[in-house]
């Protein structure tokens, strides 16, 4: 018998031969000693092989198959981003056609209309919106009610849990403050607010009218809105105001918020930080700043004393009072009299070098 050929040999040793050809293959091989010791090799050969592979610990992945790009595939990413550019500039232009141009007031320099904006919004809300926010806080309030009991008489079947959920219920009820002692509410659309000199109140007051006038004492915050707003009493919480004019000559013990037109501090003392947005933000020579003080608009400037750090961001940013910490200026230009006092450094963000200008006199870097 003529002996088998080596790919046999081979595919008996990885047992892939069917029946029928391994049993020929073993008959010829009992008596066919090249063959046995061809097979025994091969076979010796394949388990080394397994025993690598299983034992390997990482396979290379064998890589997709990208076929080369083709012409139309050119013409098709061509046609796309064209479709796309004109998609593009038909959607913003349509934006663009659509924006009221009453969106000018987004310039935060030209801030008149911003802050008619927020006043008209903030007086539908003290005079038009006090029965529309009660309608829905009713509503929500009762659907709330109506889920508890639901939960609370379901739970109620369990005996040894409607004990301890009842104390709580009690608990609860007794521990809430009343919401009504929260805060007191004045407001006068066509006419005037005013807190008299001789007035206390001891909650935080929200205030709204033609005019705003504080001559009182507010153990509390206070929030006014107005045309006009002043503060020449004493508030011992935070003040957040907004107004066409702001004007505060009183004490604040904490943080001062305020945003107008003009926004002034005359001969105030504000126990911690100052917050100023407007065409003019001005701490007076009499203003005394605990805290930070930071002020955004048209000018800006610091005549009085400033605890911290002063940041003025505005076309004009001039310092000619004293700050504790650093001067940071951002604007068209940022002075430093010869009357300033500066603990810290003084830095100008300005369009060259010659915009920052340092007074004679001025002191930098060691406050007296």
């Amino acid at each position: 018998m003529t002996c088998p050929s080596e790919i046999t040999h081979s595919m008996y040793a990885d047992g892939a031969l069917d029946a029928r050809e391994a049993m020929r293959l073993e008959r010829h091989a009992m008596t066919c000693a090249a063959c046995r010791t061809r097979i025994e090799a091969l076979r010796g050969e394949s388990e080394v092989l397994r025993t690598a592979l299983r034992d390997a610990e990482d396979f290379a992945a064998i890589p997709r198959f990208v076929p080369p790009p083709r012409p139309r595939d050119f013409v098709v990413l061509v046609a796309s981003v064209v479709l796309i550019g004109i998609f593009s500039r038909t959607f913003w232009s349509t934006v663009a056609a659509a924006i009221p141009t009453e969106l000018s007031w987004l310039n935060p320099f030209e801030s008149g209309v911003l802050f008619e904006r927020a006043t008209e919004t903030v007086k539908f809300i003290v005079f038009e919106g006090t029965a529309m926010w009660t309608a829905a806080f009713n509503f929500i309030g009762a659907a709330l009610v109506v889920a508890f009991v639901v939960w609370l008489a379901f739970s109620a079947t369990r005996r040894r849990a409607f004990i301890g959920m009842a104390a709580s219920l009690l608990a609860v009820v007794v521990a809430l403050p009343s919401i009504g002692h929260a805060y007191e509410i004045r407001h006068n659309e066509n006419g005037a607010v005013t807190v008299a000199a001789d007035e206390t109140i001891n909650d935080t007051l929200f205030a709204a009218g033609q005019t705003v006038t504080i001559d009182g004492t507010i153990n509390g915050d206070l929030i006014a809105f107005g045309q006009e707003v002043t503060v020449r009493g004493n508030v011992t919480g935070n003040l957040v105001t907004g107004a066409q004019s702001v004007t505060i000559e009183g004490t604040v013990g904490g943080t001062v918020l305020g945003a107008g037109e003009n926004v002034i501090l005359a001969n105030a003392r504000v126990g911690r930080d100052f917050y100023g947005f407007g065409n003019g933000v001005d701490i007076g020579s009499g203003a005394n700043v605990a805290g930070n003080a930071m002020g955004f608009g048209e000018t800006v400037g610091v005549d009085g004393r400033v605890g911290i750090d002063f940041k003025g961001f505005g076309s004009k940013v001039s310092v000619s009072g004293a700050v504790e910490g650093d001067v940071d200026g951002f604007g068209q230009t940022v002075n430093v009299e010869s009357t300033a006092r500066v603990g810290g450094n003084v830095t100008g963000h300005v369009d060259s070098a010659g915009d920052l200008k340092v007074a004679d006199g001025a002191v930098i870097g060691v406050l007296d």
